[in-house]
């Protein structure tokens, strides 16, 4: 693969990241609580691993809203009208966002606490 085709690829996924950005309030949500986790990670001086940690956790729900949002933009593409079964996908995508979303506040929760708390 050449490294325009390379760069191209990523053109592609900036376009899909802005994309979900300006259509999806979560995702809007989920970046700005990321940013906050951000900074409590700065302010607290957390150490690499939880910083790893925390990273992960705030990537992981990106990458599933990500994966939601295409999911459920093909699935209306390709079945307009409201079915039961295209619901019941949606809801499970919708799911595990919400999954991603819990495990995501619960390590946070787990390695601010001490910090925020002194111990």
């Amino acid at each position: 693969m050449g490294l325009k085709k390379f760069l191209k690829g990523f053109q592609h996924a900036w376009r899909g990241i802005c994309y979900l950005l300006k259509t999806e309030r979560n995702a809007r949500f989920h970046l700005g609580m990321t940013v906050l986790v951000g900074i409590f990670a700065v302010v607290l001086k957390v150490n690499r691993l939880e910083a790893a940690l925390l990273f992960f956790a705030v990537v992981l729900v990106f990458a599933i809203e990500i994966i939601n949002t295409a999911i459920e933009n093909a699935l209306d593409h390709l079945h307009p009208n409201q079915h039961f079964k295209i619901g019941i996908i949606k809801d499970a995508l919708a799911g595990a966002v919400l999954i991603s979303s819990i495990i995501a506040a619960v390590v946070g929760l787990l390695i601010f606490t001490p910090y925020i708390l002194g111990r």
